[in-house]
Parts: structure tokens; sequence; C-alpha cells
């Protein structure tokens, strides 16, 4: 199966998200998709790809939305499912099963589309949300840029401890336009001992013009926007959030 080592990875990090993921605001996030909803005139019914344990979906199903969350990765979906979100499904973004124009919106959020290291299987992606979208309806998404994985995740190193964890973070740019993520995880056990855990993925970025002409193919109207913002997008952006509209 291709994709399969992304669906591993989330699968055995899955245990560990909510810890890692701890300074995200999700209010804001959640508040940006709200604002780009409304600004574009869209309805309620939204379909989350790559939803992960369902933080981001908690807020919106609270702001009102109708949300389905879909995700590769079942333990990724059990912890969303016990934090009681029903609408789940477990399935690949590449072949969403779901009929045609069955959501007012199609979102993914936190660089999940990253993970797709090819612009022809993301251009299926692409297809996939613009089929299961309604006429009118809105795909938007976040990406992040060449530009940050050159700069900002460069031989990064983060250490951090967080409850009974040790959690240490390495990234390095692979030219030209790749990221390698790798995670070490010690959990503290009893009697001073520790259980070490690997995680590693790689993330490609894409040119601000390429993700818009391949969504132009079959989207009426396309935006850019530098990410939590309405200015427009640039290569010099750490993360970019676009907008589709069918």
């Amino acid at each position: 199966m291709k994709y399969s080592k992304v669906k591993d990875f989330f699968n055995e990090i899955a245990q560990f998200y909510d810890i890692i993921m701890n300074d995200v605001d999700y209010k804001e996030w959640a508040f940006y998709i709200d604002e780009i909803i409304k600004k574009f005139q869209g309805k309620k019914k939204i379909l989350d790809l790559g939803c992960g344990t369902g933080n981001l979906d908690i807020i919106l199903k609270n702001k009102g939305y109708d949300i389905i969350g879909l995700d590769m990765s079942f333990n990724m979906l059990k912890l969303a499912k016990e934090k009681n979100l029903k609408n789940l499904v477990n399935a690949s973004f590449f072949k969403i099963p779901f009929k045609n124009e069955q959501f007012d919106v199609v979102i993914s959020t936190f660089d999940s589309l990253n993970n797709v290291n090819d612009i022809d299987e993301l251009k299926k992606v692409f297809l996939e949300a613009y089929r299961v979208l309604k006429i009118g309806g809105i795909f938007t998404f976040d990406l992040n840029t060449i530009y940050v994985f050159k700069t900002l995740w460069n031989d990064y190193l983060k250490v951090s401890e967080v409850k009974n964890l040790y959690i240490i973070y390495k990234s390095e740019f692979i030219e030209p336009d790749m990221c390698l993520l790798k995670i070490t995880i010690f959990q503290e056990l009893e009697n001073e001992l520790y259980k070490k855990y690997n995680f590693e993925i790689l993330e490609k970025a894409f040119e601000i013009e390429k993700i818009i002409s391949s969504l132009k193919i079959n989207f009426k109207d396309v935006f850019a926007f530098e990410h939590l913002s309405f200015r427009k997008a640039d290569e010099n952006n750490n993360r970019v959030q676009f907008v589709a509209i069918k």
C-alpha cells in the first residue's frame, strides 16, 4: 500500500499525539477556518481530511458545524471516538468513501497534505475533494513551505519534558524541497526504567504557483493566503493557506 509508512507513523505515534501537539492553539485554528468559511459564504457540512484525534473537529462542532472526520490512522480515530466524536471514517485521502457532491466544505489542517510526496498524487487528493464538494463548495488546506524547511526546520533540535515523557525533535532539510522529521520519545516506567520510541516522517513542500495551477485544473477560483490571515501568500511565508472554490 502506498503511503503505508505515513499510516504506520500516525498509528504508532497516536498514543503520544495530543501531548506532542499540546502547544497548538486549536481555538485559533478553528476560528480561522470559521472565518474562511464565512468569507467565502460556505455552509455547515464539513469533511475533515486527516482529522487526527479530533481536537479541531470538537471546536468546529461546537460552533455549529456538521463535521465528519476522516483519517487513515485507525489509532488516531480510536482516540477521537473516546472524545465523543461519532462521525468518523477510517479511509484514505485518495479514495474518499462518499458519493459526489455531499459536502459544503472540505478541510485539511496541520500540514497533513505535506505528507503527500508527489504532485501527481496530490492532484488525486484535489480531484477527490472536488468530487465530494457541492457546487460552490470550499476546499481549504494549509501547507508548510520550502522556506520554512530551509530556515526553521533545517538542523532543528528541541528537547522537551512533558509528564513522564522526554521528547527529542530533530529535523533536516533535504534538497530541493523535503524535510525529514525525527521524534525520539523516552517514556519513564517504574524503577527508573525508560522505554524508547523512534518515529520519523518525510514531508514535501511545493511552490505556491504549482499548487494553484494544480487546483485550477478543476476549481473555478483559487486563493493563497499567509496562514492565519487573509494577506496574499508568498514563498517567504512559513505556512500557506489555500482556498479553492468549486
